[in-house]
């Protein structure tokens, strides 16, 4: 169950960076503040235990589709995104060791999906919603690509959960995320957005960097 529940962890940290619009609009370059909350559907899971496995808040990094996620908390401490390798890069404890995957990975098969406009307000923030389902588990997409657009292109390659579907979508950054699985549903949402130059340096690996692929 604790294997489990950590790869539910890692899919669901992933997303915290998801989904410009190819036209003339700004991509959006800036920080986001996220906060988590669960819900337990049944016994089989513990609300403390997810808190523990996934925190109660990120900050999110964005510039130019290089992402940086910090976390208060949760099994992980920090991962990132290089664009140009596509490969994320986690750190789990404070030594150096970074664990990293290629996100061209074969994702899993969404069984459907469907688009509604305007269905909820964050931040006082219109948003549409993107809803995708699967086999076990159905994610909700809360976004305004007007106000906080991204280039999908940037991810044409980033198969691992979907997420060059997903992005082309939504072309947006997400505002909301939420991941229903039988057993709990689990909430990402943004408390504060701050658009504003990212310096570059925040997405490379360091030097002394020990690297070990997942």
């Amino acid at each position: 169950m604790k294997t489990t529940i950590i790869l539910i962890a890692l899919s669901f940290f992933l997303f915290i960076s998801c989904s410009q619009n190819s036209g003339k609009k700004s991509n959006f370059e800036g920080i986001i503040e996220y906060h988590n909350s669960f819900i337990c559907k049944t016994k089989n899971i513990d609300s403390i235990a997810l808190r523990v496995i996934f925190g109660k808040s990120a900050t999110l990094y964005f510039k130019d589709g290089n992402f940086s996620e910090r976390y208060n908390d949760g099994v992980m401490l920090e991962q990132f995104y290089n664009k140009k390798e596509n490969k994320t890069y986690i750190k789990k404890n404070l030594s150096d060791t970074l664990f990293w995957f290629n996100c061209a990975q074969k994702p899993e098969k969404i069984i459907k999906w469907k688009l509604i406009p305007h269905q909820t307000k964050v931040l006082k923030i219109d948003c549409d919603e993107l809803v995708t389902y699967y086999k076990e588990k159905t994610i909700h997409f809360y976004f305004n690509s007007d106000s906080f657009p991204i280039n999908p292109n940037w991810y044409n390659k980033y198969s691992y959960s979907n997420k060059n579907f997903v992005t082309k979508i939504m072309k947006s950054m997400y505002l909301k995320y939420k991941i229903e699985y039988p057993d709990f549903i689990a909430e990402v949402t943004a408390t504060s957005i701050s658009k504003q130059k990212v310096d570059p340096r925040t997405f490379e690996i360091p030097q002394t960097a020990i690297l070990i692929k997942e």
